[in-house]
């Protein structure tokens, strides 16, 4: 028996589908970080004239299931997750702000619960941040970043 064809919204969508296996709980702390000294390798330095902002340190936690998209190896290479990208999306999803990369879990193998990973110092404005983790592809796709998000409030500087 022959698989019927596809169009081709349909195939994107179904591969965005086998994308998006997050668990809908993402939990993220701060803690806030000394100010860096000049030799810090810090992502970004703020620019001329821009307002600097305490640095502080982001760890996320989440769950994700690798019996429904697996993680990528010499056998599987394609419709696979080869990392997770932790963004700021309080700009709105259009307008995410990379944070930083998460390296896959050692043995990702089915349901695997409690994937956690510190971000270097960053620089945060004051106020409330919406935090989201995507699945990312080998050809750099990625899951939608509205799914998998929380709160966190960066506290004034003192």
């Amino acid at each position: 028996m022959s698989r019927p064809r596809l169009g081709l919204f349909v195939f994107v969508a179904t591969v965005l589908a086998l994308l998006l296996n997050f668990s809908p709980s993402l939990r993220a702390q701060t803690q806030s970080t000394p100010p860096a000294s000049s030799s810090s390798s810090a992502p970004s330095a703020p620019s001329a004239g821009a307002p600097s902002y305490p640095t502080h340190v982001v760890t996320v936690t989440f769950d994700y299931d690798f019996g429904k998209t697996p993680a990528c190896s010499a056998k599987v290479t394609k419709q696979c997750v080869q990392q997770f990208i932790a963004y700021d999306i309080s700009a709105g999803v259009n307008h995410p702000t990379m944070l930083f990369p998460i390296p896959l879990p050692a043995k990702p193998v089915g349901q695997v619960k409690g994937i956690t990973k510190a971000s270097p110092p960053l620089e945060f404005e004051p106020g409330k941040h919406l935090i989201s983790v995507s699945a990312m592809a080998p050809d750099g796709k990625h899951s939608k970043r509205s799914l998998c998000t929380t709160w966190i409030t960066i506290p004034p500087a003192l």
